[in-house]
């Protein structure tokens, strides 16, 4: 089991989040792991009621806590959030935004809601930047959520199928002229093709 000791000597067992998913997917999905997904709010709000309240001000046990919410977000195929972090540690998510600014809580605290913010938003990324068709809803909060927006992708050049590159002197011997005096090169007529 994993732990990590606090500052204050609060141990965290971040295994323990593993062990309850798995007594969650036991009795309530009755070991259906491909049902957590689908349950995961209600899998957050189950950890919640069994795991010990850790204070506030207590920054490196939470963001233990919140490296163990990560892991338990990849296990079972769900992006992170702050907002459901701030559940399962019950915090008001608005708390964490007044952290995050600086309004309230040390340094320490911003910086860490900061880098918690950006793991979230790295895997919102990682998210649709792997999907094979693109989902408009998460590209929304990607935008609203985040602060990512979208770029126009760069075009693709365009391929002349049986165009290939001459030179004026190639063009002026195919059609039989060749460039002498700095004269411009006289092609031939072109006839239009009809619509």
């Amino acid at each position: 089991m994993n732990t990590e000791t606090a500052v204050n000597g609060i141990e965290v067992y971040t295994g323990r989040l593993f062990e309850l998913a798995d007594e969650y997917t036991e009795e309530w999905l009755h070991g259906d792991k491909g049902e957590v997904s689908s349950n995961f709010r209600d899998l957050i709000f189950y950890l919640a009621d069994r795991m010990q309240k850790i204070p506030n001000g207590d920054i490196e046990a939470l963001d233990a806590v919140f490296s163990a919410y990560v892991r338990l977000c990849a296990r079972y195929g769900r992006l992170p959030t702050v907002e459901l972090f701030a559940m399962l540690v019950k915090i008001n998510p608005t708390t964490l935004t007044d952290w995050k600014n600086g309004e309230y809580r040390s340094t320490t605290h911003s910086k860490t809601v900061k880098k918690w913010l950006d793991i979230c938003r790295g895997f919102v990324v990682d998210e649709l930047s792997n999907s094979r068709t693109p989902n408009p809803n998460l590209i929304f909060t990607a935008k609203a959520a985040y602060g990512l927006r979208e770029t126009s992708p760069v075009p693709a050049p365009e391929i002349h199928q049986g165009i290939t590159a001459q030179t004026p002197e190639e063009i002026a011997a195919k059609y039989g002229k060749i460039l002498t005096n700095g004269e411009p090169l006289q092609l031939p007529d072109v006839p239009e093709v009809p619509d």
